[in-house]
């Protein structure tokens, strides 16, 4: 006589092909992920002014074209999305010229040291599928900043944040718009609008638009650990 144990084989097969389709109502206080099946708050509960923003992969996964049929719906691109809530804001940029765009390489040449600016909205958030950090070796003084999806590790008494890792969040993004002003490893948050004080606070308290102001160090010369000291103030660079 064979006996199976049915509930811990279909566990074991729930496992290997991923978690279920959830079959959500509108009014639910939790909505699952699709890569991982952990819960998180359903948006469409929270009384916003702004449009809610979520993944294709959330949406269908939540089968909410059930949950909301009797919801006023619209589909458009995403690009006439933008300009319908942004308006002028979501207007496409003028592309570069020639000159513009030999005076942007340039940049590849410059050694020493120069700031730039990277301009981002929570609000465009949209996390990552499986919410997988990388695989490699995690630096124990790293900071994860949320929605940035970066590591960042503190310097010089936290007046400066030297990125460590970059994962797909709101940077990534503006590094596939921006290409010539995309951040790197080893660049440093040197502030946070405006402000050179308390950096961590600054990102987590901002509501919507982020602007960061990144510093980096290109002399090629210098080792990374000989590039800078404790002695060194934030913008003073070791033989620049």
């Amino acid at each position: 006589q064979i006996s199976l144990d049915l509930s811990q084989s279909g566990a074991m097969a729930e496992e290997e092909e991923g978690p279920k389709p959830n079959k959500a109502n509108a009014d639910d206080e939790f909505l699952r992920h699709p890569g991982t099946g952990a819960f998180f708050r359903n948006p469409l509960r929270e009384k916003a002014d702004k449009p809610i923003l979520m993944s294709l992969g959330e949406y269908d996964f939540n089968c909410l074209d059930d949950a909301l049929q009797t919801w006023h719906c619209v589909s458009m691109p995403e690009s006439v999305f933008r300009k319908t809530v942004m308006g002028k804001a979501a207007i496409e940029p003028t592309p570069l010229d020639t000159k513009q765009k030999a005076a942007l390489r340039r940049l590849e040449r410059v050694t020493g040291t120069y700031e730039f600016v990277v301009t981002v909205r929570k609000a465009q958030f949209v996390a990552p599928r499986g919410h997988r950090r990388h695989a490699g070796t995690v630096n124990p003084q790293a900071v994860h900043l949320e929605k940035l999806y970066l590591d960042v590790v503190p310097e010089l008494d936290g007046s400066r944040l030297r990125v460590e890792y970059i994962g797909d969040g709101l940077v990534a993004a503006w590094n596939r718009a921006n290409p010539y002003f995309a951040v790197r490893l080893g660049d440093c948050i040197v502030k946070v609008d405006g402000k050179t004080n308390n950096l961590f606070d600054a990102i987590s308290s901002a509501e919507d638009m982020l602007k960061l102001t990144l510093q980096r160090v290109t002399n090629r010369t210098a080792s990374k650990a000989s590039v800078y000291s404790e002695e060194v103030m934030p913008g003073e660079v070791l033989g620049a």
